[in-house]
């Protein structure tokens, strides 16, 4: 094992199993988990207080797993290249670790400029795929294939031993301020592993038989819909890991009579479904980054008002329009944070159709009030909903 100090770098993937950065580094040297909070982002327009909520128990959860292994979280605040630079003067040359991530412009270009640094100061940076998106394609044929190698692979297990780095500069876990983040905290779903696993559990145990049947309905959604959406937000479970998870219960379920199999099938089946189309519209982010911002289609730019009537926005995000599902979803959207599927394509649907406002203003008002929100889902959806992809 080499002495070089190996510093992991936690985004949205806050665990410590089916981890390979994690797993990787402490292979190669003492590791130090890291975890930054970038005030900048926090100021940007899709970002929530109910994010930060979920992302500092997210946070502490992690730091209990890594104790339980032997190391520490460790939580700095700043720009990345000037915390990287302070972490160089304190423990010398080291090795970057982290997950590849499919976020916004501004996650985009804070990557570009933590290589650019590493280059010019010499660190090797290594970043991997978390799930099936692949980075730098540059043609969908043969993607579906990649994806299904991709969950075949076994999860990568905690690593069983490690050297563990400590820095004394961290900020504490248990009184971590939040920044200058806008909106208000909620009473959101609960976070952390344990809870992710819970939840995973209850699904595939209880709740998913109704699935295919009810993940549409707004009032029986609520049990039957998998919830698993702000923990795979969050990174606090893998993809792959409930990939795996729903296979194995399907491999048991084959095996019982009719009578005990229900509906269990079907609904697994479709489940599995939805979490290829994850990946699916990430990776249409990820390969066409600027849909964050212009139309996919050429053809669609003009065909609404950029700039929104600004009466008309406002009855929709304050839950006033008239409509009385438009209005009741958009409040429980405010306040719990989470819709079904089909409630979310309504209320965009209604936006951009019944007030002819484009995608970009109401994308930006959902976007924080998602407690699970993915960009690459959201952006996608958004314009596919509004029919400026020129496709779908």
């Amino acid at each position: 094992m080499s002495r070089t100090p190996q510093i992991v770098w936690f985004k949205r993937d806050l665990r410590v199993t089916d981890h390979r950065p994690l797993a990787e580094a402490a292979a190669r040297g003492p590791v130090l988990p890291l975890y930054v909070v970038e005030p900048t982002l926090w100021r940007q327009p899709d970002r929530d207080r109910r994010h930060w909520d979920l992302l500092a128990a997210c946070l502490r959860d992690l730091d209990r797993s890594l104790r339980a292994l032997g190391g520490a979280l460790v939580v700095l605040e700043g720009v990345m290249p000037a915390v990287l630079a302070g972490l160089r003067e304190r423990h010398g040359a080291f090795e970057l670790w982290a997950h590849e991530e499919t976020g916004t412009r501004w996650t985009f270009e804070r990557d570009i400029a933590v290589r650019r640094w590493c280059r010019h100061e010499g660190i090797r940076c290594r970043e991997l795929p978390q799930m099936g998106v692949v980075r730098g394609l540059r043609d969908r044929s043969g993607w579906a294939r990649r994806w299904h190698g991709f969950m075949r692979q076994p999860a990568v297990p905690a690593p069983a031993a490690a050297e563990w780095l400590r820095d004394k500069t961290g900020l504490p876990l248990e009184r971590l301020d939040p920044p200058a983040v806008a909106g208000d905290a909620i009473d959101g779903p609960p976070a952390g592993r344990e809870a992710a696993l819970d939840t995973l559990r209850g699904f595939l145990r209880r709740r998913g038989e109704a699935y295919r049947r009810q993940i549409s309905r707004p009032g029986p959604s609520w049990d039957s819909c998998s919830r698993l959406s702000t923990h795979l937000a969050m990174g606090s479970l893998s993809l792959r890991e409930v990939v795996h998870a729903t296979r194995t219960r399907r491999d048991a379920l084959r095996g019982q009579p009719p009578h005990a199999r229900g509906d269990w099938a079907g609904s697994l089946a479709a489940f599995e479904e939805r979490l290829h189309w994850h990946c699916h519209f990430i990776q249409k982010l990820e390969s066409e980054p600027g849909l964050e911002f212009d139309n996919l289609s050429p053809a669609t730019t003009g065909l609404r008002p950029t700039e929104p009537n600004r009466e008309w926005l406002d009855a929709w995000r304050e839950g006033r329009t008239g409509y009385p599902l438009v209005d009741a979803c958009m409040r429980s959207l405010a306040a719990t944070g989470w819709l079904n599927f089909r409630i979310r394509e309504m209320l965009v649907s209604f936006a951009a159709y019944d007030l002819w406002l484009h995608w970009r203003e109401p994308g930006l008002h959902l976007a924080p009030l998602f407690a699970d929100y993915e960009p690459g889902i959201n952006y996608s959806q958004l314009q596919i909903q509004t029919v400026t992809t020129g496709i779908n």
